[in-house]
């Protein structure tokens, strides 16, 4: 069978597998052994093998054999692992995530896994027994005793149904049994009519192959026999034993055949597993197809919402088109109707976008795997602390910031906190602390990343910038430290006294800087020496379609990002003032710099008594733009400019308008 049609699928969810997987290694060496994470993890693990060997990839799937084996002797002992093995389970960990990197590419994996399934072999050791021991006894006819703790037998008691007796089945596997889980559950379905699952070890959900038995303790009215031949009758089971638990005031011996009694499943302390999607047979397939068809989301691919999106965007241009027609046409009952034609787009291009949105977390949740291994690189002690996670995003945006956030953190964790000594001798916790934070301010979604680290020296940077020629000495005098600050997002700017592997080449803000303002974001620095740093990024809820200002310049029309717009107003020409060959005005108790963008596109001035004016902002700076007339408020959607008008600076992108015309989206960076 040709499963290449499930790689796209399998990939994701292995993905998000490994990604909980990280979670719990990480939390495990903050806060120790937890009993629910470790199974969580056994579970995804054994879901990623499950799946890669159904779909026939088998280095991913003996890879994650051995690490499901290690994993589950790891939740057997119920103790912290050494440093040893613990990073063992990363390199494991990241190992797969390498290998479907290369079947995402090339549709097969290259890599080898011999060594490194080697090493994980060599740290698993026999499994722990069972069925932990302690009081309230089963007689074994002479073996070793099955024990249940006091506490457990007390919470079975109380859910055992009226009349029924307590009894231990143990099983006992073939050797060399594969897919135990299957027969496991296939067990719990031929016990379900003659009695009530109370618990089991190990759980029936985390049944696998490196388990040599299986033990049940039920609640029934069913004579031994009844329960034992079914049992016997499933493939797989070698030897089955029933050992009966003495309770008080109730009469352990095998019950007469009676009615099966069946406690409702909610009070159950262990339910049966769902049967693996290739253990449904005997006609249950009806079961599992009903429940299949209860889930309330499905999966779609990026592209599809990319492309599903663009139409949207095109219907819309065409439809503003067709206004603009109706409109020159005076048909009132044409209007009336592509007025509604509006408002069911507007509910579309609403729900398009809606369906685009994800949560951050969706990116978040991999940094703080990063940032763990960035401070154990640098040999620091880091708290990484996520805000927020559940603030939602387009889609499209999340994916393009994700390496801008490493960049960030990567730097706060090399830059920005100091060494263990450092600190404690400036009389700091020993270990640092980093925040990404997520919140949502209007339409905008805001990210933060802040370290409580040295913070940045402003002296350090303007020696540097003055060392590059980048500023004269005495033009420092008339900078504020904020305008100190932005030579960090220079180009080949780095204040670091060596390169290493982590940063410090040189790079970095400035890619930052470049990526979030072509998303039509911006970014701000706030710093304050030996306290820490703080980088806020600002991005809009959506590239794709946006509300903008339109204006007329030299008989052309254009658009400005109604994000950027403050307000707009009427210059007179006599209140303009020449200071250091750059006009100026006074708005209230604001002065801003002038730009007339109908001289900067090629009219010479005109001799006019006022102008009308745009007062736009960007990155905290704001500036007057004169233009020729102010058309009013639309919603565009925006299109990519090809590379040369990119480098003009002066466009950030382009939309067609309702008669059809191009006009080009000013970037108001290039005027503030």
């Amino acid at each position: 069978m040709d499963n290449s049609q499930y790689l796209d699928v399998f990939i994701e969810e292995s993905r998000e597998n490994l990604q909980s997987l990280n979670s719990m290694l990480l939390s495990m060496e903050e806060k120790g052994f937890n009993e629910g994470s470790m199974n969580e993890a056994f579970r995804a693990m054994h879901t990623i093998k499950g799946t890669a060997g159904v779909i026939g990839i088998p280095p991913i799937q003996e890879l994650a054999h051995v690490l499901e084996d290690l994993f589950d002797v790891l939740r057997k002992r119920g103790e912290i692992p050494d440093r040893s093995v613990t990073e063992l389970l990363f390199t494991g960990v990241d190992r797969i995530e390498r290998m479907l990197d290369e079947l995402e590419v090339s549709g097969s994996v290259q890599s080898s896994i011999k060594d490194l399934a080697a090493r994980i072999k060599a740290a698993v050791e026999a499994p722990a027994p069972p069925v932990p021991a302690s009081s309230g006894s089963a007689d074994a006819g002479g073996e070793e005793e099955i024990t249940i703790e006091p506490e457990e037998l007390e919470r079975m008691v109380e859910v055992l149904p009226e009349g029924a007796r307590m009894v231990i089945m143990s099983i006992t596997w073939t050797p060399n049994l594969k897919f135990k889980e299957g027969r496991a559950y296939q067990v719990s379905k031929a016990l379900a009519p003659l009695s009530s699952l109370l618990a089991s070890s190990p759980d029936m959900a985390e049944v696998s192959d490196a388990d040599e038995g299986l033990i049940l303790v039920l609640g029934t009215t069913s004579a031994d026999d009844e329960l034992l031949t079914p049992v016997r009758g499933v493939t797989g089971v070698a030897e089955v034993k029933l050992h009966p638990v003495a309770l008080p005031g109730r009469d352990p011996s095998p019950a007469a055949p009676a009615a099966p009694a069946e406690a409702p499943s909610e009070k159950r302390s262990e339910p049966p597993a769902e049967a693996p999607e290739h253990a449904v047979e005997n006609g249950e397939g009806e079961e599992k197809r009903a429940a299949l068809t209860n889930s309330s989301s499905i999966r779609v691919k990026s592209k599809l919402l990319d492309k599903l999106l663009d139409l949207v965007g095109e219907i819309m241009i065409n439809n503003i088109r067709i206004n603009q027609i109706a409109n020159d046409l005076k048909n009132r009952e044409l209007k009336q109707t592509l007025q509604n034609n509006s408002r069911l787009m507007g509910e579309m291009q609403d729900i398009v976008l809606r369906t685009r949105m994800v949560q951050v977390d969706f990116i978040f949740k991999r940094f703080p795997r990063i940032v763990r291994d960035l401070a154990l690189a640098n040999g620091k002690e880091v708290d990484f602390i996520m805000r927020g996670t559940d603030i939602e995003i387009d889609r499209s945006l999340l994916d393009d910031i994700g390496d801008s956030l490493v960049h960030l953190l990567r730097n706060a964790v090399d830059h920005g906190i100091e060494s263990k000594e450092e600190r404690v001798a400036k009389g700091k916790n020993p270990r640092g602390t980093i925040i990404l934070s997520a919140f949502q301010e209007q339409s905008n979604i805001i990210i933060t990343v802040e370290d409580d680290g040295r913070g940045l020296d402003l002296e350090k940077i303007v020696s540097k910038a003055i060392g590059k020629g980048l500023v004269k000495p005495e033009d420092v005098a008339r900078m504020d430290d904020r305008a100190k600050m932005q030579f960090v997002f220079l180009p080949n700017f780095s204040t670091a006294e060596k390169v290493s592997d982590i940063s410090g080449r040189g790079v970095g803000m400035d890619v930052v800087k470049t990526k979030i303002e072509g998303l039509g974001g911006f970014i701000r620095l706030d710093s304050t020496l030996g306290k820490g740093c703080k980088i806020t990024l600002k991005l809009p809820p959506s590239m794709s379609i946006i509300r903008a200002m339109l204006i007329e310049v030299n008989e052309e029309k254009y658009a400005i990002p109604l994000e950027n717009v403050r307000e707009t107003v009427r210059v007179p020409m006599s209140a303009i003032h020449a200071v250091i060959d750059r006009g100026m005005f006074q708005l209230r108790d604001e002065v801003l710099p002038v730009l007339n963008i109908r001289s900067e596109f090629g009219s010479p001035d005109g001799s006019v008594d006022e102008m009308p004016a745009v007062i736009v902002e960007k990155n905290d700076s704001r500036a007057c733009l004169l233009v020729s007339r102010l058309i009013g408020q639309q919603e565009i959607v925006v299109k990519n400019l090809g590379k040369d008008l990119r480098q003009t600076g002066y466009f950030s992108g382009a939309t067609i308008l309702g008669d059809g015309k191009v006009a080009m989206i000013l970037d108001v960076g290039a005027f503030t």
